[in-house]
């Protein structure tokens, strides 16, 4: 039987310390060997996402930015989708001049802030893009994939998450990928909307599909997938929104691996 392994990177794949284990990269390559399909699902600007991939050496789909930007195993792009030019410009604006918000937005290959002079949970470490300061005069609103903000402030951060979803509706698929991450995409894509589009392109039923994932931009890959999974170190509000699936180990212990092997390897192959 073949599978589909969609999983988050950030908090499920990859270590607090940014990276992927040796021991999770030997049983995703097993996996791949045994014609399993791997998705990278995250919310991360592709080219960080490509980044991570060919430090694996492997071929895999990517749902990328929260589903606006998906790429299949030739690294092709089969799907994109940017915010309205009105969203994205509206979103630029609304906490641009707020001391304790960082605004930040991907627009094809460039990542612009407004500022990185606060203490909050802005990350540069993190990404292999350089970041570039944006003015919403000077900043032309079309293909942008998505809009994040980034804030110490999880109140402010809530408040305004309710405030663009009373605007908007299902206009956009808004969501925390961390309590201090609010991040805005189109409203027709997410992740969970590119698993579909994957499982159906491969002809691999959605019940044949396994996912792993510890942010609230995880739950619609998490409800469709027929198996699932959350981690140790997940949102609180993730694991009491699902309270039926199932927690396997944290991002530090290996857990997405560890459920691989145990579930699809173990006296199979001498991985210890």
């Amino acid at each position: 039987m073949t599978y589909i392994i969609a999983v988050d990177l950030d908090g499920t794949l990859l270590s607090s310390e940014n990276k992927i284990t040796k021991y999770t990269a030997e049983i995703i390559r097993l996996l791949i060997e045994k014609n399993f399909y791997f998705v990278f699902a995250s919310g991360r600007h592709y080219i960080d996402v490509m980044e991570i991939r060919d430090s694996l050496k492997i071929k895999i789909f990517m749902i990328t930015s929260n589903g606006a930007k998906i790429y299949n195993l030739d690294d092709e792009l089969i799907f994109s989708d940017n915010l309205e030019i009105n969203i994205a410009s509206t979103l630029c604006r609304i906490e641009y001049l707020d001391p304790e918000i960082i605004t930040q937005v991907y627009q094809n290959n460039k990542w612009y802030i407004n500022n990185n002079k606060i203490d909050n949970k802005f990350c540069p470490a993190l990404s292999s893009l350089k970041y570039e300061y944006f003015h919403p005069d000077h900043l032309d609103f079309n293909n942008i994939s998505k809009i994040f903000f980034t804030s110490r402030n999880f109140q402010k951060l809530y408040v305004l998450k309710k405030k663009i979803t009373d605007f908007y509706g299902s206009k956009i698929h808004i969501n925390f990928s961390v309590p201090g991450c609010l991040e805005i995409v189109s409203g027709t894509t997410s992740k969970g909307y590119g698993l579909k589009l994957i499982s159906n392109l491969l002809g691999i039923s959605l019940n044949n599909c396994i996912a792993f994932g510890d942010g609230m931009n995880d739950q619609d890959m998490l409800t469709i997938a027929g198996k699932a999974y959350i981690m140790q170190n997940a949102d609180s509000r993730l694991k009491d929104i699902l309270p039926h699936i199932e927690i396997i180990g944290s991002n530090n212990n290996d857990g997405v691996a560890r459920c691989l092997n145990k579930n699809f390897i173990e006296n199979h192959e001498n991985i210890s």
